[in-house]
């Protein structure tokens, strides 16, 4: 991935440009260093959060606080977390063509290290019985009001759940067990009692 990125010592703030996608980013920290133009590692942590983002993925990337010469070849390694699944990884983020002002950086990923996925959660009661009534539905030939009870449910392999049902010509009481929970999702089996 690339991205064109215009840099001037004065500028407020310029565009990042790749396809047609734009997104604003300040270069003002911009500082000429013995004659080297060098860019704050903060400055290329943000664009590289915009090229991810532009893929897909919304991750807080952070390159440190280093400032990185403007030149072809450069590079940072950063360290990127994503919160929606509680990763981790890394991207290196290098300058591969600099023209006046402007260049283009490429970021490229490391495997995601996954954190462990918790061993419980919660559901709402409602969830839980929505859930357990699509999984007795063809078994009672009709859809069935479900009713687990009003307290947020406890998710976690091998959670016994008690619910009554009732359809338009029977009524009763089952157990649904939680039979796998990943963190993110579960799988429930049901039996009537």
């Amino acid at each position: 991935m690339s991205r064109l990125l215009p840099l001037a010592a004065g500028a407020a703030a310029a565009l990042l440009l790749l396809a047609g996608c734009a997104a604003p980013i300040d270069t003002s920290n911009a500082e000429r260093v013995d004659g080297a133009v060098t860019v704050p590692a903060s400055d290329l942590a943000l664009a590289a959060e915009g090229v991810v983002l532009e893929q897909g993925f919304t991750v807080e990337i952070d390159c440190g606080s280093a400032d990185v010469p403007l030149e072809v070849g450069a590079s940072v390694e950063c360290s990127a977390f994503d919160p929606a699944t509680e990763s981790t990884g890394g991207y290196v983020v290098t300058i591969t063509a600099v023209d006046g002002t402007d260049y283009e950086i490429e970021v490229v990923g490391s495997e995601a290290t996954p954190q462990p996925a918790p061993e419980s959660a919660l559901e709402s009661a409602q969830a839980f019985a929505d859930l357990t009534a699509q999984a007795i539905t063809d078994s009672l030939g009709e859809a069935p009001f479900v009713d687990c009870g009003t307290d947020d449910i406890e998710i976690f392999e091998g959670q016994d759940v008690r619910c009554a049902y009732e359809t338009s010509s029977a009524s009763g009481f089952v157990v649904a067990t939680v039979t796998s929970f990943d963190g993110s999702f579960y799988e429930i089996s049901v039996v009537e009692e």
